[in-house]
């Protein structure tokens, strides 16, 4: 099973369509609001922030559990089907926009996300416009979470993750997905303070392969290459019936937080360095 490899312009237009939406909806694991909780740790506010923003916001589970961070959430994404899928809250809006384009005034947001999101867009004309929709001392929080393609209950997962699934379904191009300290002060930002982690999800077999049917690589091996959707989830759901042997299994997940904080420059006069 191979795929042609995408455009790297265009990678992030795998995401707009209803059957990847569907899945991001059921399929991903809801560690979001553990992650957020993190992040919480990591700012520490008196009280919960007014308003926060979420960029690519997906399915909006990131945005439900920034909940937990801020009175008021907005999640946009520029993929319509994503948003179509979201996940509702009392406190939770949507609206359909590039992450470069935000349609919103200066100072909007105390607190702006990019939860799994950054490395799908372009950075030079977003850092210049987060900076301009945060407050003073507003807060910009890029991090991510994903599969380490590891467990500690099978340890015959990495061997296949890396010589199986990763052959058959690489992963697309995309940018670096961290925020350097050069870009970050450029554009009117504190140096990015990095903080890595690790969790893990159970999954059975069934479950693992619809979560695996989400991954950029198989969206790109199914948009890209000559397999379908249903073919690969029945080689998925084969390949991994051996190694769970019909029991829950804990997987993995490696991830990153960076927080970064606007400083009293005016980011309208910044250029990057």
């Amino acid at each position: 099973m191979t795929n042609a490899p995408p455009d790297p312009v265009t990678t992030h237009l795998l995401f707009e369509h209803d059957r990847v939406a569907a899945g991001y909806a059921s399929a991903r694991p809801h560690l979001h609001g553990e992650v957020f909780a993190r992040v919480k740790d990591l700012i520490r506010p008196a009280a919960p922030f007014p308003r926060a923003l979420d960029v690519g916001c997906g399915t909006g589970l990131s945005s439900v559990a920034l909940c937990g961070l801020a009175r008021d959430v907005t999640g946009v994404d520029a993929a319509v089907p994503m948003l179509r899928q979201a996940s509702r809250g009392d406190h939770v809006h949507y609206l359909a926009s590039s992450a470069e384009e935000l349609p919103f005034r200066s100072g909007s947001f105390d607190l702006i996300a990019a939860c799994g999101s950054i490395d799908w867009v372009d950075r030079s004309r977003f850092l210049p416009r987060a900076a301009e929709l945060l407050v003073t001392g507003g807060w910009l929080v890029p991090l991510d979470f994903g599969d380490a393609g590891r467990s500690p209950e099978m340890p015959d997962l990495e061997r296949w993750h890396r010589e199986v699934f990763q052959k058959a379904c690489p992963t697309p191009v995309a940018g670096d997905p961290r925020v350097t300290a050069p870009e970050a002060e450029g554009f009117g930002f504190t140096a990015p303070a990095s903080h890595d982690f690790a969790t893990d999800c159970s999954f059975t077999a069934a479950r693992y392969s619809d979560f695996l049917m989400t991954e950029s690589g198989v969206i790109a091996a199914v948009e890209y290459g000559e397999r379908s959707s249903g073919e690969i989830r029945a080689w998925l759901e084969e390949e991994l019936r051996p190694l769970f042997a019909g029991e829950s299994r804990r997987v993995a997940f490696d991830g990153y937080i960076q927080i970064l904080k606007k400083t009293l420059r005016s980011s309208r006069k910044l250029q990057p360095r």
